[in-house]
């Protein structure tokens, strides 16, 4: 009982922290997302939201989870369309059904895409309408910020869709996000302190070949959470 407990805590606390990365990663002031009226209505859709992906990365969930998150992001979701343009939406649409496509069905079941496409809808739908709402535009450095939390996101969710240690990958994935770093004039302090953490995630995360499931998912969005306070804090 106190481990189903434990483990229902850190559920918990992993949606927050996810929650927050979304937040960060439109590089809006974490202050808007309280004193905003549409921002507040997004942080309460994306908490649902965050939970369902969460769902995703856990092998044994219930499908009475699954069908509270769905509801709630539809309940939440209707409120949002009703006064505002479905286009702004079409992007969120598509991460929620992709993410259910992935949850319900094996209509995905080659570990490498489940593994990508995973890391595509995490929250890119979500952070573009964060944007949207604040701004009223899109930018191209908003694009490249959705374009940096999608590596991250295949980057740190490797543990959970695959089995095998393939750090060449890995690597590749480290590379694009430096460069994508040093494209957005990133200061170099602000670099290195993000080269650390991915460094600490490849070789110490990677390697411990944790059986424990919540512990990996623990330290990959743990890591997440610090890449992203260290790029837009």
């Amino acid at each position: 009982m106190i481990a189903r407990y434990a483990s229902q805590i850190q559920f918990g606390i992993r949606t927050l922290m996810l929650l927050a990365i979304w937040m960060l990663f439109s590089n809006i002031a974490f202050s808007q997302f309280f004193l905003n009226h549409e921002l507040l209505k997004l942080g309460l859709l994306g908490l649902p939201l965050a939970a369902l992906f969460c769902l995703i990365v856990t092998s044994k969930f219930s499908r009475l989870s699954l069908f509270l998150c769905d509801t709630l992001i539809c309940i939440l979701g209707l409120f949002f369309y009703v006064n505002n343009h479905l286009a702004d939406g079409l992007l969120l649409l598509i991460d929620f059904g992709a993410a259910n496509l992935l949850a319900l069905t094996h209509l995905v079941d080659e570990p490498h895409c489940q593994w990508i496409i995973y890391g595509v809808i995490n929250g890119s739908g979500i952070v573009f309408l964060f944007n949207i709402s604040y701004h009223h535009y899109f930018s191209l450095v908003s694009l490249m910020y959705i374009t940096l939390l999608i590596f991250a996101n295949i980057f740190f969710s490797f543990p959970a869709f695959m089995k095998k240690n393939n750090q060449s990958s890995l690597w590749a994935i480290l590379v694009v996000i430096l460069i994508i770093c040093f494209s957005l004039s990133i200061s170099f302090t602000r670099i290195l302190g993000i080269s650390i953490i991915l460094a600490f995630y490849l070789f110490f995360e990677l390697r411990a070949h944790a059986q424990n499931e919540d512990k990996h998912q623990n330290i990959s969005l743990f890591c997440q959470l610090l890449f992203a306070l260290i790029t837009f804090a």
